[in-house]
């Protein structure tokens, strides 16, 4: 009788040798601590990058709801403790974003909505050691601003990156007082790189009126990007800025006055605008060097500026095409080197009423303009190589194209040849056809046609 599998593998025990080989070494005696944490570091540092310009509140949110080192945490006590004690893993502060979505940690209605904040505010402090801290704050669910706001002045030396979020429609639920607002920001900043200050409406501490927008000075030397809603923020010279983002911010509301207000912003080189007026923007502050400006006003009925300087460096423009413009007529030819112009904002091409739009693009008309000041053989704009329009007819491309033949791709957000009559269509098609032999022509979002010359892709930013 054959031996069955059972005894098979009892009787290979028992002419094993008696002494037990031992168990094969773990990863964690394989690799030292120190190697373990060079490791950590790659994944944390390409899962947990700083929060993208312009910042919003689903970017933080999404951060929050798992840390970057989560799963690691998971493999073995060894890790999970290696990377609980190591300071540079809780480096992101976060206060009422969790919350926001209803994620409160265990025991706080036991505890209290307020106190337990606090506490995991200490917490996530003390975790991370003397390292600099990017600060994610959600305005809208902070129990206490004041006990949140002293905490965070505590660390005020330490702040690299500090987002205040507020979400539309909730400001007023829960107002910021004046003085717990400017207090936030009154203190050296000597870490700040990053800032972001949401639209949220503050009270005065006067009982002069219900609301409004500040005006404020941070002295913060290392401070390379800065994106203001509402309130305005300066940088005290001398100033570093590199990227400004300026949205709903008008001048003449502002409080403190900056009435005769003039910022010299010599190293920025990126600059939008906002739902606010253009031109006060543009003479408030003093660009020499800048070289990317996106304009989305929401409307063209903006004062126009008494002057404005040359923009000799300025490559790329996007300004909204809403009609005539006086301040975009009086901008556009002070740019005499640029080589991108969209007349929308870039990224917000679901927003636009392409619908509605049956008037010639607006450029055309200010390039008419500003051949007639320039001398004849001038070439206008000889490096420009790409326009967006959001809506042209294939004639009005045709006369874009002559007035500035260095043009290699033109995009159209709405397919000309769907504009007008049926007759009109049929020629619409035509034209396209030989458009495309002059340029590399895309429809909405299409891909360019590479295989043209000058049919390089271009970043989308």
């Amino acid at each position: 009788m054959e031996p069955t599998v059972p005894n098979l593998l009892l009787n290979e025990t028992k002419s094993a040798p008696s002494s037990l080989s031992p168990p094969p070494a773990s990863i964690n005696d394989a690799l030292p601590p120190e190697l373990l944490l060079l490791i950590f570091d790659f994944v944390y540092t390409e899962m947990n990058q700083p929060l993208s310009y312009l910042h919003t509140m689903s970017e933080a949110v999404d951060r929050s709801k798992r840390h970057a080192l989560h799963d690691t945490m998971l493999v073995c006590r060894a890790w999970h403790d290696l990377v609980v004690t190591s300071p540079q893993y809780w480096t992101t502060i976060n206060v009422g974003i969790r919350e926001s979505i209803g994620l409160w940690p265990k025991g706080a209605e036991k505890l209290g909505y307020g106190e337990t904040q606090r506490v995991v505010l200490e917490r996530e402090l003390t975790a991370s050691g003397e390292l600099p801290i990017q600060i994610n704050v959600g305005l809208d669910d902070v129990d206490d601003f004041q006990a949140t706001f002293d905490l965070l002045r505590e660390q005020a030396h330490r702040w690299q990156v500090f987002n205040l979020f507020t979400e539309p429609d909730r400001d007023m639920i829960k107002p910021i007082g004046q003085s717990q607002f400017e207090g936030l920001f009154n203190l050296p900043l000597p870490c700040l790189t990053a800032l972001h200050i949401g639209g949220r409406w503050v009270r005065p501490d006067t009982n002069r009126r219900a609301r409004m927008s500040a005006s404020l000075q941070v002295d913060a030397p290392r401070l390379r990007a800065l994106s203001c809603e509402l309130h305005l923020v300066v940088p005290r010279s001398p100033s570093h800025l590199q990227f400004l983002s300026i949205t709903g911010v008008h001048l003449e509301q502002l409080e403190p006055s900056v009435n005769e207000l003039r910022v010299e912003l010599n190293q920025l080189v990126e600059l939008r605008i906002t739902a606010c007026n253009p031109g006060a923007i543009l003479s408030t502050f003093s660009t020499p060097i800048l070289n990317k400006l996106v304009v989305d006003t929401k409307t063209a009925s903006y004062t126009v500026p008494q002057s404005l300087p040359q923009y000799q460096h300025l490559k790329e423009l996007q300004w909204d095409d809403l009609g005539p413009d006086p301040t975009f007529s009086m901008f556009l030819p002070r740019c005499s080197n640029l080589e991108f112009f969209a007349d929308y904002v870039v990224g917000l091409e679901d927003d636009i009423p392409l619908g509605v739009i049956d008037e010639a693009p607006t450029i055309l008309g200010e390039i008419a303009n500003i051949k007639i000041q320039r001398v004849e053989e001038e070439v206008l704009w000889p490096g420009m190589t790409e326009i967006l329009l959001d809506s042209a007819t294939c004639t009005e491309i045709a006369q874009l194209i002559d007035a500035v033949p260095s043009i290699q791709r033109v995009r159209v957000l709405r397919d000309p040849t769907t504009r007008g009559a049926l007759e009109n269509q049929v020629s619409e098609r035509k034209l396209l056809e030989r458009l495309r032999e002059r340029v590399n022509v895309a429809l909405w979002l299409e891909p360019w046609d590479n295989s043209r010359n000058g049919g390089v892709n271009r970043r989308v930013v």
